[in-house]
């Protein structure tokens, strides 16, 4: 057998010749008219399976096509989307500290733009775009409309300075809970806000707004610093462990406002 198929490949091309003269044969003598008709009916069937092979293709690129476009309008509304949602977020930040600045006008040297996170420092610090030419100096306040933020630290440049933030473990506020009274020190210890040097018999209770008191020369009476989280008895029992919630988000600054006070300390 496998010799049989070894001389059929090695005359495949006088195998072919004869099947067409076959079919040559087999026109010739069947009658014209249904010659014709064979021929017709071959052509009109290859006809119509070419159409519909390049038709799927052709329908096929074109689906492609529309993806595409889809594609990239979806795309293109989600970045509109994105956009305008930040628009709106801003206009609603602008709105608040325009209010706040209306009715702090008085006590405002100036606004200013958070231009870069850090000094070296991890996360105590910002650089504003204001300093010495605008009026700018060591130990002013710096808030939002949302709270205290921190000071002017160090010498402030011709054009910028370096804001000391509440969350650096050196910097300390003289603080009053506003509803008792109640005074304290509100600083950073171990990443974590708290009022310090409460005795276990003071009226704090969770919930409590803490406020600047105005002692210490530097930051004004009045600021908001945070919210009472957590009361607890320290174990030398004497203090309360005091936990607070800062209440401007010190990681996420972007315009902040200079108090006129300052120069002490």
């Amino acid at each position: 057998m496998a010799r049989y198929g070894r001389i059929l490949r090695g005359r495949s091309d006088e195998l072919i010749l004869a099947i067409l003269l076959l079919i040559g044969a087999i026109f010739s003598a069947a009658p014209r008219t249904s010659s014709a008709a064979v021929i017709h009916n071959l052509l009109a069937t290859g006809n119509a399976l070419v159409d519909s092979m390049f038709g799927w293709v052709f329908d096929l690129s074109n689906t492609n096509r529309v993806n595409a476009e889809l594609n990239r309008q979806v795309t293109e509304f989600s970045l509109i989307r994105t956009r305008m949602e930040e628009v709106r977020l801003q206009n609603e930040r602008f709105r608040a500290l325009l209010e706040w600045e209306d009715e702090h006008r008085p006590e405002i040297l100036r606004g200013a733009e958070v231009i870069a996170h850090g000094d070296g420092r991890q996360s105590f610090a910002v650089t504003i775009s204001v300093g010495t030419r605008h009026g700018v100096e060591r130990n002013q306040a710096v808030v939002t409309a949302d709270g205290l933020v921190g000071r002017i630290d160090r010498e402030p440049g011709h054009s910028t300075s370096i804001v000391s933030l509440l969350n650096d473990p050196a910097n300390a506020v003289a603080a009053v809970v506003q509803r008792s009274r109640v005074q304290g020190i509100f600083q950073f210890i171990e990443g974590e806000g708290r009022l310090l040097h409460v005795l276990q018999a003071a009226d704090v209770i969770e919930g409590d707004i803490i406020i600047s008191s105005g002692l210490g020369g530097i930051y004004p009476e009045g600021l908001m610093i945070g919210t009472v989280e957590s009361v607890a008895d320290d174990p030398d029992g004497v203090t309360m462990k005091v936990m607070v919630a800062n209440a401007a988000a010190l990681d996420r600054l972007e315009e902040v406002f200079i108090l006129r006070s300052g120069g002490g300390g």
